[in-house]
């Protein structure tokens, strides 16, 4: 769905930062305890803030069992621990980047990268949550990229633009422009720019002008998708997603312009 080398530019740096917070779950950004260790051998235990951690280990025979110990120790300071084993981690990596082949959809590369964490399950392990679950950016979209793939063949149409927008605080707070080619592929993305389209002030007047300024940018609009920040964030955690956006929109928490009739049908 990702083209290999999908086209980024005149991104607003508000507007993209905004997305990223909606839509994505940083682990570098999570308090976390790394232990690294070699065949058992504990090399380094750390607190990311550099604070104390309590419960330290002179060894790692159980890596599940000690991130257990270790988050349930210092759970008031770290949101979850990651257990690495030296050569465990090195073989993950070379192993990754050795499947990686110029021709294919980038987000099959990147979701690759986290289904091979299972094959380390006691060389990479992670507590609360598995390794493929915690570490690297995680999409808040509460779906798979099945799910996903099987929405975008339904309500986007080939050669077209998607835009969705986060309205918070009178004005529209957060944006992607996502532009598709024949075959659905994504080769463009990239932001509102409050510089050409006004971004604050009525959200259905809004909502048209950005509509419009993608269309004049993009050459085409089939699907313009805003919410309310709220009705945003629980549409995104939602497991059904046509209930969520009927619920913004009795609420008054959604505009769609155009509607698509797939779409359209979803909502009644």
């Amino acid at each position: 769905m990702l083209h290999s080398n999908v086209h980024m530019e005149d991104i607003d740096v508000a507007q993209w930062r905004n997305a990223q917070a909606l839509l994505l779950d940083s682990a570098k950004e999570r308090p976390r305890i790394v232990v690294l260790h070699d065949a058992g051998r504990i090399r380094k235990v750390a607190h990311s803030d550099g604070l104390p951690v309590r419960g330290k280990a002179e060894r790692a025979d159980d890596p599940a069992a000690l991130a257990k110990a270790l988050y349930e120790a210092n759970q008031d300071s770290a949101d979850f621990v990651a257990v690495f084993e030296r050569t465990a981690f090195d073989t993950y990596f070379a192993r990754f980047q050795n499947t990686w082949d110029i021709d294919e959809d980038l987000d099959g590369f990147v979701q690759r990268t986290y289904a091979m964490l299972d094959q380390f399950p006691e060389g990479m392990v992670t507590y609360p949550n598995p390794a493929r679950e915690t570490l690297g950016l995680q999409w808040r979209i509460g779906c798979s990229r099945e799910a996903v793939l099987a929405a975008a063949r339904k309500f986007v149409q080939p050669n077209t633009s998607l835009v969705f927008g986060v309205f918070d605080g009178g004005e529209l707070w957060a944006s992607l422009v996502m532009t598709f080619d024949q075959s659905l592929t994504l080769t463009s993305v990239t932001t509102v720019d409050p510089s050409e389209v006004a971004i604050r002030g009525g959200k259905e007047a809004v909502a048209a002008a950005v509509v419009a300024w993608v269309r004049a940018r993009h050459g085409s609009c089939s699907l313009g998708l805003f919410l309310d920040r709220p009705a945003a964030e629980r549409f995104l955690r939602a497991s059904d997603k046509a209930h969520a956006l009927r619920e913004a929109s009795v609420g008054g928490e959604l505009i769609l312009a155009p509607v698509p009739p797939a779409l359209a049908g979803a909502l009644a």
